[in-house]
């Protein structure tokens, strides 16, 4: 189950966190056209999920299943850019509403979360059919702000609460006494809240900064920090029915 539970780090990990802390990257041509292909049909043909939420539909598996055998070369791709880390899990999602900003820090007793790796696949319009090569433009926001999972006051948090696919609870990052890294004022202009964030309130940008703004494309990937904020842009208000990508987390090497 999609689950982020309320727990706190022992002191090491949170030391770990904070010391492989990087940049976002992306790169356009990550995938070769069969690779893609390979990973695109295997996106296309899920029709059952054993997860269906508020935001998204959601399928993970790991090595030892049978999608997951098939992709050892996807991991083995990634395991080279990352040789510290070590796979957690693949997913595929398909998104039914755009994310707001959170961030995919997952609480383990005994791992320590890194990488999110998201390779987009498809891109489907309200009406008709596009080709691959042209796909709708819709983007994935990274912030440079950060939650690593640090500061649980019971006064404030609830250590028990398990948060999936619902953000009707989610607070404004600025009053989330978890986040890290917020600015003072707003570093995110009215212009560019109306190209990619009308999904959600201005003032939801308050105390913010934009690392960097991915654009879906074939082939390409992106990845960053589990502690990293992140969030979609406004697909379905730029007319965009769903989109669906392949995903891959990581854990450090223990």
């Amino acid at each position: 189950m999609h689950l982020f539970q309320s727990k706190s780090f022992t002191a090491s990990q949170e030391a770990d966190l904070r010391r492989i802390a990087r940049p976002a990257e992306y790169c356009a041509d990550f995938l070769t056209p069969s690779e893609f292909d390979q990973c695109r049909q295997l996106v296309m043909s899920v029709d059952s999920w054993p997860e269906h939420g508020q935001v998204s539909k959601y399928w993970g598996f790991g090595l030892d299943d049978a999608p997951g055998q098939d992709l050892s070369w996807l991991w083995e791709k990634i395991h080279t850019m990352f040789p510290q880390d070590k796979l957690d899990f693949f997913a595929v999602q398909e998104g039914i509403n755009p994310w707001k900003i959170h961030a995919d820090i997952r609480w383990y007793a005994d791992r320590v979360p890194h990488q999110v790796f998201l390779l987009p696949m498809d891109v489907e319009p309200m009406s008709g059919t596009v080709s691959v090569d042209q796909w709708p433009k819709t983007h994935t926001i990274i912030f440079n702000q950060r939650n690593f999972l640090s500061c649980w006051d019971a006064d404030k948090i609830d250590k028990g609460a398990q948060h999936g696919n619902d953000q009707s609870g989610w607070k404004r990052p600025i009053e989330d006494v978890q986040i890290e890294g917020l600015v003072d004022g707003y570093h995110v202009d009215h212009e560019s809240w109306q190209k990619y964030f009308t999904h959600l309130p201005y003032n939801h940008l308050e105390g913010l900064t934009v690392d960097c703004i991915n654009l879906w494309q074939p082939r390409a990937m992106m990845h960053w920090d589990n502690t990293a904020l992140h969030c979609a842009d406004d697909f379905l208000g730029h007319g965009i029915r769903t989109k669906r990508c392949f995903m891959v987390f990581t854990v450090l090497k223990q």
